[in-house]
């Protein structure tokens, strides 16, 4: 268990891959070619230096490929998933995995404040496969019903209701909040 909160407390910037960059007015093939000959899933879409997007090998397949697009046509712009989401080489990678979970993203974009550092997957740093993933469960979304003043899980908006009204309205009532002296 100790490996794994040494994990979580870790600096993203541990985790991170080499970019590759493509400018956004580059077409799809140009893009697709720099991804095979770096062997990277993904690519960084750049605009002034500065990154605005990211191209993954299945935009290139779903948004391009499977549409009957020219891949030599087609800007690498008009398929990119954006804005992206960059965080500071810093951050802890529980924080990045649990921001990644939250907003359903799967890659982001790390700098060292405007230096690009690279980016960060999570299937890098949860696994990809079932042998080299671990699990962590106080990342992922629970189930049932959250309590908004405790952050306690239960199991059914019903039990949410009895729980706020026996726990922490009557706990401010015999506290005086409510007017009433205890």
């Amino acid at each position: 268990m100790s490996e794994i909160n040494i994990a979580i407390n870790e600096p993203i910037s541990k985790f991170v891959q080499n970019p590759v960059l493509v400018d956004a007015d580059e077409s799809v093939s140009h893009a697709a070619k720099l991804m095979v000959s770096s062997k990277s899933g993904s690519i960084v879409v750049t605009k002034n230096n500065e990154p605005v997007g990211i191209v993954t090998e299945w935009d290139v397949l779903s948004r391009v490929v499977a549409q009957g697009k020219d891949p030599a046509e087609t800007k690498v712009k008009d398929i990119m998933s954006s804005p992206v989401l960059s965080v500071s080489g810093q951050m802890k990678t529980g924080e990045a995995i649990s921001l990644m979970v939250r907003n359903k993203y799967r890659r982001l974009v790390v700098k060292d404040g405007s230096k690009l550092l690279g980016v960060i997957t999570l299937s890098q740093v949860m696994g990809n496969s079932r042998e080299g993933s671990i699990s962590l469960p106080m990342l992922e979304p629970s189930k049932g019903a959250r309590c908004p003043y405790c952050g306690s899980i239960l199991k059914d908006r019903e039990d949410l209701s009895n729980h706020i009204d026996n726990v922490h309205i009557r706990e401010e009532m015999l506290k005086g909040a409510h007017g009433l002296s205890p």
